[in-house]
Formats: C-alpha cells, sequence, structure tokens
C-alpha cells in the first residue's frame, strides 16, 4: 500500500468517526439550532469521504466502500440526501 493510500485511509476514518459524533448530536437536538449547521457540516464530510475513497488505489476501494457503507446507508435513510 502507498503512503498517500495509507493516509487517505486514516482521513476517510476519522471523517467517519467526525460523522458519527455529529449525527448522534443531530439526533439528540434535532429541532435545536445547531441542527443546519451540524447537517452542513456532515454533508461536506461526507463529500470529503467519497473524494478520498476515489483517490484511494482502485483495488483499495471496495474495501474502502464496505467500511462507510453502513453508516452512508443509515444516513441517507434518516436524512433523505438528495431529497432537499
Amino acid at each position: 500500500m502507498k503512503p498517500q493510500d495509507r493516509i487517505r485511509i486514516r482521513t476517510v476514518g476519522n471523517q467517519i468517526r467526525m460523522i458519527r459524533e455529529h449525527l448522534e448530536a443531530m439526533q439528540r437536538d434535532a429541532h435545536g439550532l445547531e441542527y443546519a449547521p451540524w447537517r452542513a457540516e456532515v454533508d461536506e464530510l461526507w463529500k470529503g469521504v467519497f473524494t478520498n475513497v476515489n483517490k484511494i488505489d482502485p483495488e483499495l476501494q471496495p474495501a474502502a466502500l464496505e467500511s462507510v457503507r453502513e453508516l452512508w446507508m443509515t444516513y441517507i435513510t434518516h436524512y433523505g440526501v438528495g431529497l432537499n
């Protein structure tokens, strides 16, 4: 594995941890003032996740995508990505 791929995979992991934290906060305070900014930040984090996965060696991409699949599916199911 190239060092760049190792860094990108670690970055994706960090972004996923941040997304999880934001989603927990959003669930606790769905009608609060912070909901919209958290949602916008989560959307940007997801863009970063998929940008980084796209730059990873194609042989490593399936594993990287599998590592984010469950959280991504939960996110698009509960927050209607693309419906806003």
